[in-house]
């Protein structure tokens, strides 16, 4: 089977930059893998079709994909904390959320990496908040001793104190920013917010987004209905999808012609708290369609996923027979020159978006063949990992 008309919807993690970005991204990379894989993809300008979505289409040979971009980095930038006491509520809603109640040591168990991942700004901040203490209070006895009056001395002491600690954490503001170490504690904030109901403007952009997958499916010029789901938006894909298999004609679903690919996923963020019983419930029922085509890809270089890890069965859940999810690696060392994949893998945020990036050799990963090649996916699988 060729596809001719392709529909792609892309959720993207928890990023605040929005659809100008994705789509330049897009536009530069593929571009870049046409040496690679030799796919002359034509990319449209970019068209807002709602508050909750913008797209564009893609021309590679007879092939044409409308790629639609499912909007929620105004959710995002919502909860994006800024300032420093943004940031320490965060930090104190985490310890309370997951170490607490021990749920840290269930993500250990799953994977060490996130372990880590979740200590980082812990201890980052706790680090920083030190520091400046040190700093403040050592300056602050320092200048106390000058030849000056006592009055004076003290006066100078305080400012030179609380000047040195502020630029310490002004210093570790954008030096976290920078290594994205905030990012990570603000994905923990808002997973622990979600899992715990906290967040009610989620569900009417959730449902928005499950309206245009149906239309999508409804449509039979679509060959191919791709949703690809990156990072935290693994998390939100599911109960989409699940909702959309629940409400969809199984004639429309035939050829699992539907595909979800979860990129980099880091579900049991959601799937693994206590009060996310209705998530495990969608999570389960994804577990048991045997219409849905759903290829999770993770890579164990990829320091802010769960890599290579079972989603349904690390949650306690089953998949029926020829159900679920495959468990892929993109295998990117097998994809970039040996020089170039050391800098990268010294680059861990750079790793966490490299499923959506050019690459330098072909291989069985190709995010520009499955979004706008000719080939459906289905016919791209050949075993299960």
């Amino acid at each position: 089977m060729t596809v001719r008309q392709r529909q792609v919807f892309y959720l993207s993690g928890f990023d605040p930059r929005g659809a100008g970005h994705y789509h330049r991204l897009y536009k530069t990379q593929a571009a870049g893998q046409k040496a690679v894989n030799g796919l002359d993809i034509k990319v449209s300008r970019r068209q807002r079709l709602g508050a909750d979505a913008h797209q564009w289409w893609l021309e590679a040979g007879h092939t044409r994909s409308r790629y639609t971009f499912l909007s929620w980095d105004d959710i995002i930038r919502a909860h994006w904390a800024k300032s420093w006491w943004a940031i320490l509520g965060d930090l104190f809603y985490c310890l309370w959320a997951y170490f607490a109640n021990g749920l840290i040591f269930t993500f250990a168990r799953a994977s060490y990496k996130q372990m880590l991942a979740g200590l980082y700004p812990f201890l980052y901040i706790t680090a920083t908040l030190v520091l400046a203490w040190l700093a403040g209070s050592g300056l602050c006895r320092l200048v106390q001793t000058l030849p000056v009056p006592p009055s004076l001395a003290t006066g100078l002491g305080l400012t030179a104190g609380t000047l040195a600690g502020l630029l310490i954490l002004a210093a570790a503001k954008r030096l976290g920013n920078r290594s994205a170490v905030f990012w990570l504690l603000r994905i923990y904030a808002f997973s622990a917010k979600w899992g715990k109901g906290r967040l009610p403007e989620l569900e009417p952009r959730m449902a928005a987004f499950g309206e245009r997958i149906r239309a999508a499916l409804a449509d039979e010029r679509n060959d191919e209905v791709l949703v690809v789901a990156h990072s935290v938006g693994t998390m939100l894909v599911l109960p989409i999808i699940a909702r959309v298999l629940a409400q969809t004609d199984r004639r429309l679903l035939a050829n699992r012609r539907l595909v979800l690919i979860t990129l980099g996923q880091c579900i049991p963020l959601i799937s693994f708290q206590p009060g996310a019983r209705d998530y495990r419930r969608d999570l389960q029922q994804l577990g048991q369609d045997p219409d849905l085509l759903w290829l999770d890809y993770t890579a164990p270089t990829d320091g802010a996923c769960f890599p290579l890890l079972d989603p349904l069965s690390a949650s306690g859940l089953e998949a029926a027979p020829d159900c679920g999810p495959y468990i892929l690696s993109p295998r990117f060392f097998t994809l970039y020159h040996a020089d170039r994949y050391r800098k990268l893998r010294r680059a861990w945020y750079t790793m966490h978006f490299l499923y959506l990036m050019a690459t330098d050799k072909p291989g069985p990963y190709d995010y520009f063949a499955f979004t706008a090649g000719s080939s459906p996916m289905a016919s791209r699988l050949e075993t299960p990992s």
